[in-house]
């Protein structure tokens, strides 16, 4: 099985485990806004791509709601999305990879990608793609991966990580599920719980950004990051320059490059 097709299976299941669809008020869609200086929906139509089970689209789609919003994704979280998204007149859902879009080119005022470009074999070309169905000087917005080489602490555990890729994304997506499951409390103990007692002083609140897993918020609250980590079959990351290199080389302009409040990864936008 290609890493394509595997990439396709690990997500499937993750988003198959959600049997009863909630409509949200807030996911990663707003701790990208909070970052931005400008709005990310505009125009008339948008994309987001890798929609996953669907949330961002949702808060997209509903709160904008004179802007219709293409939503693709490889996996079986389109379906997800579908039900999450049934009651809203302007969302069109495509099940499709993100480097063969069938869509016209020089269509969309916007693009959105959160967390799935760095799950491509390669995200060059998906950027490039990206780009031909974008309308000249439309907006892309995107969350990558960081390579923490500015920061030794996260490098190491990127590092520790990479290693056991070898032989996680191997296992079946069930077995793995369990075992993030019996992992999360101890990742919980040893890194978040520490996180947010550093948080809590002065002379110390700002080294709890720089120790991994510091969004814990409870003993089992990190069992589908540590899937989602552990079960993709392609992960690359990238330093800034890399980042920066990724959106100038597909011809890209005016590029921006931050990072997530409380979190890790480049929030990276650029106009075509």
């Amino acid at each position: 099985m290609d890493r394509t097709r595997r990439t396709k299976k690990t997500y499937s299941f993750l988003w198959r485990r959600i049997k009863e669809v909630h409509p949200v008020e807030k996911w990663h869609f707003n701790k990208m806004q909070e970052v931005l200086d400008e709005p990310i929906p505009r125009g008339i139509i948008g994309i987001d791509i890798g929609s996953g089970c669907g949330y961002d689209t949702y808060i997209m789609a509903k709160n904008n709601p004179s802007i219709k919003i293409i939503s693709i994704d490889i996996s079986d979280g389109v379906y997800t999305t579908r039900k999450l998204t049934s009651n809203l007149k302007n969302v069109y859902i495509i099940k499709c990879s993100v480097s063969d879009i069938p869509l016209k080119k020089s269509i969309f005022d916007f693009a959105y990608s959160f967390g799935v470009l760095h799950h491509t074999v390669n995200p060059k070309k998906c950027i490039s793609e990206i780009s031909r169905v974008l309308k000249k000087q439309a907006p892309i917005f995107a969350y990558l991966y960081e390579d923490h080489s500015e920061n030794p602490i996260r490098h190491i555990a990127v590092k520790i990580i990479s290693k056991l890729r070898i032989i996680t994304p191997k296992l079946h997506p069930k077995i793995l599920y369990v075992l993030c499951w019996l992992t999360s409390p101890f990742i919980f103990v040893i890194f978040s719980f520490p996180s947010k007692i550093l948080k809590q002083f002065k002379l110390t609140g700002s080294l709890y950004k720089k120790i991994p897993f510091n969004f814990g918020t409870g003993f089992f609250s990190l069992c589908d990051d540590l899937y989602d980590r552990l079960s993709a079959p392609i992960e690359h990351r990238f330093s800034r320059q890399k980042a920066y290199e990724l959106f100038s080389e597909s011809g890209f302009q005016n590029i921006g490059i931050t990072r997530l409040n409380d979190s890790a990864g480049w929030v990276i936008w650029g106009y075509k």
